[in-house]
């Protein structure tokens, strides 16, 4: 809440009512300045009406002057004075009803400037009344801000003191929780090292182990295979040697002669001992094994 010399609420309440007080007079106002014109309308009408009553008479007048019977001059004498009481009543009624509007007119004036005056003072009043109130607030707002102040200022201080002690213990006692934990970890770091140290020995050994098999199962595969590739050696010197012999033999088919131009002959001539393979003949499909 912001106070600057006076209290809001109270200064909009006081200026609504203020307000509401002045559209009030101004209706007022302005009803009496309409009696007023309607008034002033009257009177005029009241002067139209005496005016033509007055032309009425001056014809009257000069109709009875020039009437020749012998009543003629009563007659206009009565019919004038008849009209000299009926504008007579008419202009006393229309000047008191001016009267009146124009009283009326200035009683509201003067209870409108009563009213503004009033208001003023009231405003004046209230005004001063609401500064000395402010100034009654700050005062009293000033002294507590500085109590609590001092109270804050005095419970910060103990706040402070409380945490230095809780944080001292509390940091004694995490480094006695830690000197135990380092302790227990150490432990748990040797008794982890012993026994990865006997993890890794034992996979060691087992790979050696392992390997060992592995390179005895090799070793006995490529002898095996050794082996068998001297027999399919000899096997396939006995069987060039016998196909060398058998060419001189048999003719080539022509397909075959085709596909071969170059004869063992030729070939052991140009020093190649890989002779191409010719495709056996019939009779030789027969004989082969037996031989």
């Amino acid at each position: 809440m912001a106070r600057h010399g006076y209290d809001r609420t109270q200064v909009r309440e006081f200026v609504a009512r203020t307000e509401a007080d002045s559209l009030r007079l101004a209706a007022e106002r302005d009803e009496a300045r309409a009696a007023a014109a309607d008034l002033s309308g009257r009177l005029e009408q009241a002067r139209r009406e005496i005016a033509t009553l007055s032309g009425r008479l001056d014809k009257i007048g000069t109709a009875a002057a020039a009437a020749s019977a012998p009543n003629a001059q009563e007659r206009a004498t009565r019919a004038v004075e008849m009209a000299k009481v009926q504008a007579t009543e008419i202009t006393t009624r229309a000047q008191a009803a001016a009267d009146s509007a124009w009283s009326a007119a200035e009683e509201a004036s003067t209870a409108l400037r009563e009213r503004y005056t009033k208001l003023l003072a009231d405003l004046d009043r209230q005004h001063d009344e609401i500064h000395t109130k402010h100034q009654t607030i700050m005062t009293d707002a000033q002294a507590k801000v500085e109590a609590m102040t001092t109270a804050a200022e005095a419970q910060q201080k103990q706040i402070d003191e409380q945490t230095e002690r809780e944080r001292q213990r509390v940091e004694q006692q995490f480094q006695e929780d830690m000197s135990g934990k380092r302790a227990e970890l150490h432990r748990e770091i040797e008794t982890a090292r012993t026994a990865s140290s006997e993890e890794a020995r034992r996979r060691v050994q087992e790979a050696t182990d392992e390997a060992d098999k592995r390179i005895a199962v090799a070793t006995s595969h490529v002898e095996r295979l050794t082996a068998l590739r001297e027999q399919l050696a000899g096997r396939l010197r006995g069987t060039y040697d016998l196909l060398t012999q058998s060419t001189a033999l048999l003719e080539p088919l022509e397909a075959e002669a085709e596909l071969t131009p170059d004869t063992p002959a030729a070939l052991s001539d140009r020093g190649d001992t890989t002779a191409p393979l010719r495709r056996p003949t019939p009779q030789q499909r027969n004989t082969s094994p037996a031989q």
